[in-house]
């Protein structure tokens, strides 16, 4: 089985930020069975409006954010619960994440190359682009369909490459909006420096800056980047009164002052509430 200190360098990059399901007790799922069948209904709908419509590089974000919310929301949560009880099922839905995150990565260069001649190979290369406010919300979902493939593959270095590309598109998106969404770009750079693999000194500085930048944004009321911080930053630095503090944070924080992130926040209170079941596996001392 998967190490869980190599389980945790490859959280998803904006965990708490899309919809998700976060209890493996089928009854705090919000539904998740129901839209485990409903959901891919509509990838059809999505499909038949690319075939439709090929030139529209609307369709393709639609499409996209469909693909990856329900991967990281029902795919990704039930196989992060499964693992450390049934292995192979678990396997089986990283396996499903994976091909519908690549199949969402695809909309989105194919979506971006019509907003921009040579994206794909522009974005290689880290070349200049001329992106604009409206270009936003494409970097994010690209990013955020990189991140899963690199997470449902567990780190296979196949996916690991688009570390870079993550971080070009969140930095290019930063520079035209950097408060969009309630600072969900900062959020996502912050799991970016979490898992950086370049050797950078200077990443968990840059980490826990975004964090605070993050949170700012959302005026406190970001559930998703304190769990993310717990998981990802006070884990790996075995810090368990760390830990602790950010998630008692995250389980007193007001879901209703922020009507906005209410769904996303009821859910990460719910990743907050198994992870601190888990404090004894994620510690060692």
């Amino acid at each position: 089985m998967i190490n869980i200190k190599k389980r945790n360098i490859y959280l998803a990059i904006f965990i708490g930020l899309f919809f998700n399901s976060c209890s493996s007790n089928r009854d705090l799922m919000f539904g998740a069975s129901i839209a485990e069948y409903a959901i891919p209904i509509s990838f059809k709908s999505h499909e038949k409006k690319i075939k439709n419509d090929a030139f529209n590089s609307e369709v393709y974000l639609n499409a996209s954010k469909s693909l990856t919310q329900y991967s990281y929301g029902i795919l990704m949560e039930k196989a992060d619960r499964l693992m450390y009880a049934d292995y192979y099922t678990a396997r089986e839905y990283y396996s499903e994440s994976l091909d519908l995150f690549l199949t969402s990565k695809n909309y989105m260069i194919q979506a971006l190359s019509l907003r921009h001649v040579d994206f794909e190979s522009k974005m290689k290369t880290k070349a200049e682009v001329d992106f604009h406010v409206d270009d936003v919300p494409y970097l994010y979902w690209l990013s955020g369909s990189m991140a899963g493939s690199i997470q449902a593959s567990q780190g296979d270095p196949e996916y690991l490459i688009d570390l870079n590309n993550i971080r070009w598109l969140l930095e290019n998106a930063i520079a035209i909006d950097p408060d969009w969404e309630k600072g969900s770009l900062y959020a996502a750079m912050m799991s970016v420096y979490l898992n950086d693999l370049s050797g950078d000194k200077d990443s968990e500085r840059k980490a826990l800056e975004y964090f605070e930048l993050a949170d700012r944004a959302a005026k406190g009321y970001n559930i998703g980047i304190y769990v993310t911080l717990a998981e990802s930053f006070a884990v790996s630095k075995q810090d368990k009164a760390y830990f602790l503090e950010l998630i008692d944070k995250a389980l007193t924080i007001d879901i209703s002052k922020d009507k906005d992130m209410k769904q996303a926040n009821t859910l990460s209170k719910l990743r907050a509430s198994w992870l601190l079941t888990r404090v004894d596996d994620l510690f060692y001392m």
